[in-house]
């Protein structure tokens, strides 16, 4: 109903009443409430920790850069810590932002139907090759977030917590973003790309990646042999949405000692996982793409 059509009630019933909710507030189009001051500077304490990164910030800059006293930001910030959002760094005395707020905002990152499909695929493929196994967010960056772990125990095999984001550089999670684009878009890519030396067997050369990248499509699978742990082997497959974007990249780690034929069996199975999630999520990977 218009609003010019209703005067409304009195400002006595509405005292009455007491303070509108925020989402009435909203419906009727009138201004929304005021934020709840603590909750909107924890909102800006986890931004400002956020743009400092690895580097964080002690409990004096983060008060002095928010104007917030220090007995305040401290509770605040003891607070955040209390479900691991933020991490305290006594040999620096710093704030930095914890890997259970990457773990816990999963869920806005990948809808939550795909992500329960991806989570429970990735676990089968995991317990299937008696391997970890790890699924990434491409971000926008170029970066990729690690927003699942299957946790197939081998203490001899890195694997990355939630919430680690790997560089854009990464191998395997480079290769397998790469690998299934179309010319241009892998054009484009290869010029963008950065190269970070992590071991010595990391790819340096624009041309030769360009050729393992060819390769990986030929092959079936993008493949790691410690470009960026020594003395691993990762195999990577990229995700497709709808639109035919990669969105995800799942991966498997071994040690490098891994024989070619559990290798191959590693592939497949990769593969299977894959197209078990494209059929259920409705992706739409390229015509090449690896079947199981």
């Amino acid at each position: 109903m218009p609003m010019a059509a209703n005067r409304g009630p009195s400002r006595r019933a509405a005292a009455k009443r007491g303070p509108a909710r925020p989402g009435k507030d909203v419906a009727a189009g009138a201004p929304r409430a005021p934020l709840v001051p603590a909750v909107a500077k924890a909102v800006s304490i986890v931004r400002l920790l956020n743009g400092r990164g690895a580097a964080g910030a002690s409990l004096a800059e983060v008060s002095q850069a928010l104007s917030i006293t220090r007995s305040h930001c401290y509770n605040i910030l003891r607070a955040l810590a209390e479900p691991g959002w933020v991490v305290y760094d006594q040999a620096a005395r710093v704030f930095r932002l914890g890997p259970a707020l990457a773990a816990d905002s999963t869920a806005a990152l990948v809808s939550h139907p795909h992500l329960a499909i991806v989570r429970a695929a990735a676990d089968r493929l995991a317990e299937a090759v008696a391997l970890p196994c790890t699924v990434c967010e491409a971000l926008a960056d170029g970066s990729f977030l690690v927003v699942h772990t299957a946790h197939r125990v081998d203490d001899g095999v890195y694997l990355a917590p939630v919430g680690y984001r790997f560089p854009a550089a990464a191998a395997a999670q480079f290769k397998a973003r790469t690998a299934w684009l179309a010319p241009a878009q892998q054009a484009e890519a290869l010029e963008a790309w950065r190269p970070v030396r992590q071991t010595r067997t990391t790819i340096m050369d624009r041309g030769e990646m360009a050729r393992d990248i060819a390769a990986a499509r030929a092959r079936g699978y993008a493949l790691s042999r410690g470009e960026f742990v020594d003395g691993f082997v990762t195999l990577a497959l990229p995700i497709f949405d709808r639109a035919g974007d990669v969105v995800l990249v799942v991966s498997c780690a071994a040690r490098a000692e891994v024989p070619p034929a559990r290798e191959a069996r590693v592939a497949r199975a990769l593969a299977a996982c894959a197209r078990e999630i494209h059929v259920a999520i409705d992706g739409r990977p390229p015509v090449d793409f690896p079947g199981p």
